[in-house]
């Protein structure tokens, strides 16, 4: 479950995916993408540099004030439809909410303590590029032990900020690669088929929260 090659490797730079969207500067691109990913920078990094927060009796609030910050920027809703992909109009309201919290907690389990055990990788913001009237491409280089990766981020316009969409780590979007796995679970689109669907992602996310 949820264990594919390509998974593994996108597990094994997830943390690239963080740090790059969270840990430097950047500079103003031409629709606001960027400034806005700089501000959730400086509310990371005041977390991640504070000595008293950083105690092992302090972890779970630590975590915490960190995953509120990081995953506002996240809209959960688009991204699970998106991963669901073309059957998520045969969910009911109830399991689609089901879904949004276990793919959240998924994402959680996966990237979150890569944040907190961030270094002092290099990260360039190359550009931002416009795709659509609300859509936003950002491109950034992440160095690090002297290996160059590329990563870029899908922004969509929220009210007056930006929200992620997808990442897409050296070609590949994390958003496809789960829609190819959730596929395989979801054998059948009736209502059981679903439920199904999602004990079994439920079930893979508990284990890898023990």
């Amino acid at each position: 479950m949820l264990n594919s090659p390509l998974f593994t490797t996108l597990r094994r730079c997830s943390w690239l995916l963080l740090l790059s969207l969270f840990m430097n500067s950047v500079q103003a691109g031409e629709s606001g993408a960027i400034p806005h990913m700089d501000r959730v920078v400086q509310k990371v990094l005041v977390i991640l540099r504070d000595a008293q927060l950083s105690v092992p009796e302090r972890a779970v609030e630590r975590r915490e004030k960190l995953r509120t910050i990081v995953f506002e920027e996240f809209d959960f809703i688009a991204i699970s439809q998106s991963a669901v992909g073309q059957k998520w109009h045969k969910f009911s309201e109830a399991q689609k909410s089901r879904f949004i919290q276990l793919f959240e907690r998924l994402l959680e389990n996966t990237y979150m303590s890569t944040v907190e055990r961030y270094k002092s990788e290099e990260v360039r913001f190359t550009k931002e590029v416009a795709q659509t009237s609300t859509l936003s491409r950002v491109d950034s280089v992440v160095v690090s032990k002297g290996t160059e990766f590329k990563i870029s981020y899908l922004l969509a316009r929220a009210g007056a900020g930006w929200k992620v969409n997808d990442v897409t780590i050296e070609g590949v979007s994390v958003v496809a690669n789960y829609r190819a796995q959730f596929k395989q679970l979801l054998q059948r689109d009736d209502a059981e088929g679903i439920d199904t669907m999602l004990a079994t992602l439920e079930n893979s996310v508990n284990k890898s929260e023990k």
